[in-house]
């Protein structure tokens, strides 16, 4: 699948390099869009999902991992 970075994707991205400077920045695929995710050695800080259709889905909570 080609996923175009529209203006407000790459927005968000460097959102997410700004607040966490030292942190990975990581892109995976799935059949729906793609999931960023930011990690900070071995913990993931953030995690984004951009639809396939140029949409940017919207924040909720995710219960920490035991």
């Amino acid at each position: 699948m080609a996923l175009e970075l529209t203006t407000d994707r790459a927005r968000l991205i460097a959102r997410l390099r700004l607040r966490w400077p030292g942190a990975d920045v990581q892109a995976h695929q799935r059949p729906w869009g793609v999931i960023v995710e930011v990690r900070d050695g071995d913990r993931t800080i953030s995690l984004t999902a951009l639809d396939g259709s140029g949409g940017i889905e919207g924040e909720r909570h995710v219960a920490r991992a035991a």
